[in-house]
């Protein structure tokens, strides 16, 4: 069997998606989350300023639970996906090594029959020289191998002889060990087809869920912002942005930090993207978060800083080839994310660093997370984070272990922020860099 073709692994990612999607999300929109406020409960609590405090941070709650639960599906999505990367990488490798020992075994055979010739001649050769010694068995064989075995039993071989017979011998034998090389290598294959295969249907479902759970998020902070808008007084809208910067806390600061882009409150937010929190002066008399849940604030607008001294042994990074992967790279900002995406119009996150540094003209490892850490660890090219630099890749693997496989990648662009495609459900986007999972390390592409 072979393994699927990338384009077939996303269609069939598309028809999965569409086939279970829709109906999820129909059935999952309308529940209030557990820990949300009902309607009756926001309406008991208007104009009693304890209770709409309480009913707000039962939102807030709401809401960080249901991103918690969409991320922890697209962080299982992610690692189903590399499984199914690696999985498809260690079949390539059987597959090509099972052809090699078929065409090396094929050359075998070749050598070994025109070694079984030779010696064929030399039997005729004997026969005639001993007066017709040689058994007449001997003589007409078709078998190669019991042929030779005679002939080795023969007392009267002059040393030429010997050494043509010795000769066929050792050929028969390299022939017979490929063929037995080429068996275990086919077994092999055949084991690596079946579990790239079930790695790829494990990531499609798991790819499935985790867009179904991003659509319930969505919904719920579209609801759940209608609830705030009655407590708080302000517009829906304007709460949206507001749920929607708590759905993007990172919960470990974010060193160096980026500059504050608050976009203005019409704004709508982008889907997938951070909002930035609402500013607006609450209407007056009517409570807003409570003190004892406060709302995350922007993080001060910093100076650029001074970019670190460059890591020993790691040299700069080529300025040319970065911006083009730079550039690459945000061209698909707002693209889907779709697993085993590739481009043009849908990437996942190693497809995306892949064909952008591919577009700067330079290999970083293939199609998976993992490999391109590796790539760059075996060429030297991995230092901290701390000196990490506008291209560099982030990396990110289960309790952030520089040695166990990476689940996912995404592009560091400076001042704290990377672009990524993401997980299912949401789109390429331009994000502060998250900590959780981290690898200590960033590879740098380039030389």
């Amino acid at each position: 069997m072979r393994r699927p073709g990338r384009r077939s692994v996303a269609a069939a990612a598309v028809v999965a998606a569409l086939t279970l999607a829709p109906g999820a999300i129909t059935a999952t929109a309308q529940p209030t989350p557990p820990s949300a406020p009902s309607w009756d409960d926001v309406e008991r609590a208007q104009g009693d300023v304890r209770a709409t405090e309480a009913a707000v941070a039962r939102i807030i709650d709401a809401v960080r639970d249901g991103e918690a639960t969409a991320a922890a599906a697209a962080r299982e999505a992610l690692i189903a996906g590399e499984d199914y990367q690696l999985a498809g990488l260690a079949l390539d490798e059987a597959t090509g090594m099972l052809d090699s020992l078929d065409h090396r075994r094929a050359a075998a055979d070749a050598v070994a029959t025109a070694s079984a010739l030779r010696a064929a001649q030399l039997v005729t050769q004997l026969s005639r020289a001993s007066g017709g010694d040689i058994t007449t068995s001997l003589l007409i064989s078709t078998d190669a191998e019991g042929m030779l075995w005679r002939l080795g039993s023969l007392s009267k071989l002059t040393e030429s002889s010997r050494s043509l017979l010795d000769q066929a011998i050792a050929d028969r034998d390299v022939a017979a060990s490929l063929a037995d090389q080429a068996e275990v290598a086919r077994a092999e294959r055949e084991r690596l087809v079946a579990e790239a295969d079930a790695a790829l249907s494990t990531a499609m479902d798991a790819a499935v869920i985790a867009e179904q759970r991003v659509a319930e998020q969505q919904a719920q902070v579209l609801e759940l912002s209608e609830r705030l808008a009655v407590l708080t007084g302000r517009s829906a809208a304007l709460e949206r942005a507001y749920l929607d910067s708590i759905r993007a806390e990172d919960p470990a600061p974010a060193p160096p930090a980026p500059p504050a882009l608050p976009a203005p409150p019409s704004a709508t937010p982008t889907p997938g993207a951070p909002s930035p929190v609402p500013t607006a002066t609450p209407t007056p008399g009517v409570p807003g978060p409570s003190p004892t849940t406060p709302a995350p604030t922007p993080r001060p607008t910093t100076p650029a800083p001074t970019p670190p001294p460059p890591a020993v042994g790691v040299p700069a990074p080529n300025q040319a080839a970065v911006n083009t992967a730079i550039a690459f790279a945000r061209q698909q900002l707002g693209k889907p994310y779709l697993f085993g995406g590739r481009g043009p119009d849908s990437w996942d996150c190693s497809g995306l660093t892949m064909m952008a540094y591919a577009a700067a003209g330079y290999s970083i490892g293939g199609h998976s997370a993992t490999m391109q850490y590796t790539v760059a660890a075996n060429r030297g090219r991995t230092l901290p984070y701390s000196q990490a630099l506008p291209g560099d890749l982030i990396f990110y693997s289960t309790g952030g272990s520089a040695t166990a496989s990476k689940y996912h990648v995404a592009m560091y662009l400076g001042q704290g922020q990377m672009i990524e495609a993401p997980s299912p459900g949401n789109p390429v986007r331009i994000v502060s860099v998250r900590h959780v999972d981290r690898v200590p390390f960033v590879a740098r592409p380039t030389p």
